[in-house]
């Protein structure tokens, strides 16, 4: 077992700060009998991440199946075929594509402000986690599959049925969840479907390929990802025989194309979702600086003609309160990058087949690269203080050729939903109101908020 045994009893932000604290920062454990390199050293994450990229070019295997669709999602993509694939989904994030995204977005945005409307009416209070993962996944459900979700996909909505299945997670609290990591990787194949739900999976992939086909019959133009990915795709070539031909055959591009849009859901739910969560917990828990932020974006609204991409980005303290959510609640607990060539660093020798691991937590409250960093404060991340700070300190996206490919689009939703919920309404503590947020236990690669309710009211 190596040091795996007890993980999926434990809190992994906790326990990385912990091993951190205890071993310094660099250290090695086994997980069953794989080696893995846990660091919280700048210079080594910058060699790894990007500088040496070519040493590291993929992540530690997946157990996915391999089966139609979930076989080209990128994140479990290796070498060659994770870079092709990459270079041509890269273009559906350009500056002009997510403007179009934001709009749809927008949409989402204003229906959840209605809701509030009745929440404040009826209640006066609200659970975090579950409004914000509402409209995270009605946005993913207009962006990536084309959908408007009824009721902003309540309990009722198939389509958040189903996502929460995927989301649930109960095995990464159980002792099997370590046996992806410990059996070999043949096996890990012959045992995927028992970790994975492909019934579940399968009714996402049916929805995008039932659009896309629908689509195919049609002039119509509806400027999202999917539309976005296949003219992408579509127009990659490659040399075959001193010819130039499609990269990619009509089967392939469908089945890249429904990968990606997956990929968003897989990737792109919890975390922003948990992201947006832990943002209007740490408004709501610091008035002073949720006023702040309100002054400035209704300083801006009339000059925009209200909340827009334009606006988000003449808000500069808007952004500076999402880098400071995305330091203190990174979404993601760990990174890591697996060894193809062997290297060493100052002495420290990682061979062909090592993980280098890279605890978010431990590395985003390191007093080594923050100035008290329990501390919430956006201003550290205004221009006259983020000079000063180490850029390989923090990895909320990851770092290098292999970040998160969404990450601009990520943002532009974080950025849309505060400043829409901001404007509109007053957030504050109430007696459910947790002193802290706080994160489940489990053997989780994406953090789990807790429950947290907070009050709110209609600005005057």
């Amino acid at each position: 077992m190596g040091n795996a045994w007890g993980m999926w009893k434990k809190n992994i932000p906790e326990n990385g700060r912990k091993m951190v604290k205890e071993y310094g920062n660099v250290f090695g454990t086994f997980l069953g009998t794989s080696p893995t390199l846990h660091v919280n050293d700048t210079e080594i994450i910058k060699s790894v991440f990007i500088k040496d990229f070519d040493h590291f070019v993929n992540r530690r295997k997946a157990a996915f199946p391999e089966i139609k669709v979930l076989r080209y999602l990128l994140f479990g993509l290796e070498n060659q075929k994770w870079k092709d694939i990459r270079s041509t989904v890269t273009p559906t994030f350009t500056t002009g594509k997510i403007k179009r995204y934001s709009i749809q977005m927008k949409e989402c945005t204003d229906r959840l402000c209605t809701n509030f409307k009745s929440i404040i009416a009826s209640k006066g209070k609200l659970n975090l986690k579950e409004e914000m993962s509402v409209v995270t996944m009605a946005i993913i459900a207009k962006c990536a599959f084309g959908m408007n979700l009824d009721n902003l996909g309540k309990e009722d909505d198939p389509f958040m049925k189903n996502a929460k299945k995927i989301f649930g997670a109960p095995q990464n609290k159980k002792p099997a969840i370590m046996l992806r990591f410990l059996m070999p990787s043949f096996i890990i194949g012959q045992l995927a479907p028992y970790f994975f739900d492909i019934s579940i999976w399968n009714f996402f992939i049916d929805i995008m390929e039932n659009m896309l086909e629908r689509r195919s019959k049609t002039t119509e133009k509806f400027h999202d990802f999917p539309e976005s990915t296949a003219e992408a795709i579509t127009n990659q070539t490659k040399n075959e025989n001193g010819k130039t031909v499609p990269a990619w055959n009509k089967e392939e591009v469908l089945e890249i194309i429904a990968a990606q849009a997956t990929l968003f859901l897989v990737a792109g739910y919890d975390t922003t979702s948990n992201t947006l969560t832990a943002a209007m917990f740490e408004l709501a828990r610091h008035p002073e600086l949720q006023q702040k932020l309100y002054d400035q974006i209704m300083s801006k609204v009339d000059q925009h003609g209200g909340v827009c991409h334009e606006l988000l980005e003449d808000v500069p303290y808007l952004d500076h309160i999402m880098h400071e959510v995305l330091r203190m609640h990174p979404p993601v607990t760990f990174l890591e990058r697996q060894c193809n060539k062997p290297v060493t660093y100052n002495g420290i020798h990682i061979s062909k087949g090592m993980v280098v691991n890279v605890s978010t937590y431990a590395l985003h409250y390191s007093e080594e690269y923050y100035t008290d960093p329990e501390t919430f404060n956006p201003d550290r991340w205004n221009s006259e203080n983020k000079a000063s700070l180490n850029p390989y300190a923090y990895m909320p996206f990851g770092l290098g050729p292999r970040n998160c490919i969404a990450m601009r689009f990520a943002q532009e939703e974080v950025k849309l939903v505060l400043c829409s919920l901001v404007k509109e309404f007053r957030f504050f503590p109430v007696e459910e109101t947790p002193a802290k947020f706080t994160v489940e236990d489990g053997f989780n690669n994406v953090s789990v908020p807790n429950e947290s309710v907070i009050g709110i009211a209609a600005r005057a």
